[in-house]
């Protein structure tokens, strides 16, 4: 893919998904600044507030109790902060939408809101025509950003494919690599790379606890997978054995979450006699309410209350 030739054609326009603020600098500060500078259309969508993140809240407030109030003032300075970072790319006045969805809460939106959600996607880029789609990728360790992709991939699948913008998803959290085959690395000049160093220094309540991690982004390279879902043409899995197998004891605490076009189920994970999903090794893992209709997507979830926020195990897309 030549990101350049994309970014100069006539009907250029960039879509960037972020589902935080922050987001929009570490994975596309670079391309944001180039398509620009190619006259492209940018539009940025902040999916959330960013406003439930306690732990750098309470370190720059002195605060230990997080209510409801303090929340949204810490969205709203999320929020500047934002817009100090597009400042900072030479892009305050590129077209952002807030969505205002519940930061920590995605996968909530996706698995009981999905007719909803898939909606309000479809109706936002029938409006932006979007050519190019940055959006994280299904491997993404983090949950909102996992679940992001499950809807863009619902939604994009319900497109005619003469309306879908080309793709490229970037992975934020965790220890997944992007796959060779699908990689694509977009460089960023001097100046480029100085002014995307400048904007995540702009996200400031961040950078107090994950200065490290943060401008691990800030480099000469920004590297990105090409293509989403049925686009890919890997098949994906197959059939009701889930590639988990979790410890016996825990899964009287776990859920499968599951969802299609259609909808999307909690399925408590139990042993039934009726079962139509497996563990790895082909022992009874739960019934499914109804049949799923591919492709389809299931992650594995515990209730069991925790301070880590990254998925252990998360969304897998099965084609049958």
């Amino acid at each position: 893919m030549n990101l350049d030739q994309l970014l100069a054609a006539p009907d250029a326009c960039l879509l960037i998904v972020a589902p935080h603020p922050d987001d929009e600098s570490l994975a596309a500060g670079g391309v944001i600044q180039r398509a620009l500078a190619h006259g492209a259309r940018v539009h940025i969508v902040f999916v959330t507030d960013g406003d439930n993140n306690p732990w750098p809240q309470r370190l720059l407030e002195r605060r230990l109790r997080i209510g409801a109030r303090e929340r949204e003032r810490w969205g709203a300075r999320r929020r500047g902060e934002a817009q100090c970072a597009l400042r900072e790319l030479g892009a305050e006045a590129v077209a952002v939408h807030r969505l205002g969805w519940a930061d920590g809460g995605v996968t909530w939106k996706l698995v009981d809101e999905t007719a909803d959600a898939i909606a309000q996607w479809r109706t936002l880029l029938a409006e932006i025509a979007p050519t190019l789609l940055v959006l994280p990728d299904l491997a993404d360790g983090h949950p909102d950003h996992s679940a992001l992709h499950v809807l863009m991939e619902l939604v994009l699948n319900g497109m005619p494919e003469t309306r879908r913008p080309q793709c490229l998803c970037y992975l934020l959290h965790g220890h997944a690599g992007i796959d060779d085959t699908r990689r694509v690395a977009f460089a960023l000049t001097d100046q480029e790379q100085t002014r995307k160093r400048a904007a995540i220094h702009a996200h400031a309540s961040q950078i107090a606890l994950s200065r490290r991690r943060l401008l691990r982004f800030a480099t000469a390279r920004e590297h990105f997978a090409v293509g989403v879902g049925n686009c890919l043409g890997d098949g994906g899995l197959s059939g009701p054995r889930l590639p988990w197998q979790p410890p016996r004891g825990l899964r009287s605490t776990m859920v499968l979450l599951a969802v299609d076009a259609q909808g999307g189920q909690r399925i408590p994970c139990k042993d039934a006699r009726a079962a139509n999903l497996f563990w790895r090794n082909g022992a009874s893992a739960a019934r499914a309410g109804r049949s799923l209709q591919a492709p389809y997507y299931i992650k594995l979830y515990s209730s069991v209350p925790s301070p880590w926020v990254f998925d252990v195990w998360g969304w897998r897309r099965f084609v049958g």
